[in-house]
């Protein structure tokens, strides 16, 4: 047994246990604790079972090697991940940009009030000053 297939295993079980406290505080949704720490368990697997995980990817997609099978798979994976970090990220700017214009819309109607008060106090002013 190499070094890396008892080590693996253990991050693993720490990212796992890191995550579950996480969701725990509510700083994880459901999805994304159920997608790291499936995620984690198959690296485990993986690192421990090496030459039949590889070689199952390989039968699955049809590779002649098993290190290609591997390579593929986690590129693949780290595209898909990419791309819904992208999107999330994407989301989250139209959030912030609606959530500023009416933050601003809200600001600018309590200055406009303000100045209405002022000039409204005003004009009271000049009336109690004229009689």
């Amino acid at each position: 047994m190499n070094i890396y297939q008892w080590l693996v295993p253990i991050l693993s079980l720490f990212f796992i246990y890191r995550i579950i406290l996480q969701f725990k505080a509510n700083k994880r949704l459901l999805i994304g604790t159920l997608f790291w720490v499936t995620f984690w368990i198959f690296i485990a697997f993986l690192s421990v079972f090496p030459d039949f995980v590889s070689s199952v990817l390989k039968d699955w997609f049809g590779f002649k090697d098993h290190i290609n099978a591997v390579i593929f798979v986690a590129l693949g994976f780290l595209f898909l991940i990419t791309y819904y970090q992208s999107s999330t990220i994407e989301n989250l700017e139209k959030q912030m940009t609606e959530l500023i214009r009416k933050l601003a819309l809200e600001k600018q109607k309590v200055i406009d009030l303000e100045r209405k008060n002022k000039k409204s106090g005003q004009e009271q002013e000049n009336i109690k000053k004229a009689n």
